[in-house]
């Protein structure tokens, strides 16, 4: 056992904190979701084995064209019942070979996935430099800010970070929580064939600006940066530990999780990252004889059944109008009758502009707005839903590999940079 194998060791729970009850309604929500995402992944896996999905559509079209892009539509059997589902299927290049054999390759390429690939998917992109004296648009006032000439303050981070948080042990079945100082560091996923039965991992996609346009204006838009915790969870059912599995391939690697749903959040989105009742998502990569890597990426999760979730209430919509004009004073001055007033007004809760738009369109027209002016949910599916996940893996992937390359040998520890082993973005 290496020191990163025994640092990860859950036997050493010296530094463990206790469980919250935060922490076991997010561990209550595993086995459910592992169950689904096991079937799920199940239907697809034959599905891509032997069959064509009951819809598909090409989702975009580059000049550096990937081997495959297919999205669809269709609809699985989970636990006994119907589940309409929505998916994306990814190929790409990913690397040629190295300047070394093509066995050798693989053995880094397994290292590479297997063992850090999570601690790695987040990345810094360049990002234009705020000098201590000089002014950021969001610095400047708001009614100037159209007049600014100022640059964006951005965040250059981007891709996926990880952090492992829960897991359960395979042989007593022991659920435990991983100290704080090793969840950047995440485990060995090789590890989930003998000592973990699962890891609960918290995910924050960075960068990942979900915007909808509701009413078919562009001049008037939603669009909410997806910040909130997102957990998945990853069993030995969804990591590949393939070595020549046919002819023609060295190797197959990979991993995948299931997506929890622990308790609804805060946000105006009824669907998204975070709002999934049920899905998964698969990270393969496969090295050929050549040497050539390839990476398939696979997503299903259910279709929407509305888009946004919006508690309509008179008093805390006049309220929140009158904080804008007033830099927040209505409610400071107010507070006191604000919720004796909002609780005898009428409201409606749960109430989507989305769908409400697009039945009202498509009712007016007798579903010509469907046709002609993209008013369906299938159309919001395909973009922004999927065209942003695509982009966001896309991105991903764009960076690990400029990770892998920067190594040159990942089998050799000492070569692997601390902030790689670590888990922490420089």
């Amino acid at each position: 056992m290496n020191v990163w194998e025994a640092i990860n060791d859950p036997e050493q729970r010296a530094c463990q904190s206790a469980l919250s009850e935060r922490d076991l309604v997010v561990i209550r929500d595993v086995e459910r979701a592992l169950g689904d995402g096991i079937q799920l992944k199940d239907w697809w896996e034959r599905k891509e084995a032997g069959g064509r999905y009951a819809r598909e559509f090409e989702l975009v079209r580059t000049h550096n064209r990937a081997r495959r892009v297919t999205g669809f539509f269709d609809e699985a059997q989970l636990n006994g019942r119907p589940f309409p589902l929505v998916g994306l299927v990814q190929e790409m290049l990913f690397d040629h070979q190295k300047q070394a054999g093509a066995e050798k390759v693989r053995e880094e390429l397994r290292e590479f996935v297997l063992h850090y690939f999570m601690r790695v998917s987040s990345f810094l992109r360049p990002a234009a430099t705020v000098g201590r004296n000089q002014y950021s648009k969001g610095d400047v006032a708001r009614p100037l800010q159209p007049l600014s000439l100022c640059p964006e303050r951005t965040d250059p981070q981007g891709g996926f970070g990880y952090t492992q948080l829960y897991y359960k042990l395979r042989e007593s079945g022991f659920v435990g929580k991983f100290p704080a100082h090793l969840r950047p560091r995440v485990v060995d996923l090789r590890r989930v064939y003998d000592i973990y039965e699962w890891v609960v991992l918290q995910v924050n996609i960075f960068n990942f600006n979900l915007t909808y346009t509701p009413f078919a204006d562009q001049s008037f838009t939603l669009s909410a940066p997806l910040q909130e915790e997102i957990y998945i969870a990853v069993s030995r059912e969804f990591v590949k530990d393939q070595a020549d599995p046919e002819p023609g391939l060295l190797g197959r690697y990979g991993l995948g999780y299931a997506l929890l749903r622990p308790a609804p959040r805060e946000t105006i989105f009824a669907y998204g990252p975070g709002e999934f009742k049920a899905g998964f998502q698969l990270i393969d990569f496969e090295i050929h004889r050549s040497g050539a890597s390839y990476v398939r990426m696979a997503f299903v999760s259910n279709r929407p059944e509305q888009v946004l979730r919006i508690n309509l209430n008179p008093v805390s919509w006049g309220f929140g109008v009158a904080d804008l004009l007033s830099f927040g004073l209505a409610s400071r001055l107010f507070g006191p009758v604000r919720d004796a007033l909002e609780s005898l007004a009428p409201s409606v809760n749960n109430f989507d502009p989305v769908t409400t738009y697009i039945a009202l369109a498509n009712f007016l027209t007798g579903g010509l707005a469907g046709d002609q002016l993209c008013a369906s949910l299938e159309t919001l599916e395909q973009n922004p839903m999927l065209l942003t996940h695509f982009m966001e893996h896309y991105n991903l992937i764009a960076g690990a590999l400029m990770t892998w390359r920067s190594v040159p040998n990942w089998l050799d520890a000492r070569a692997v940079p601390a902030a790689v082993r670590e888990g922490i973005t420089t």
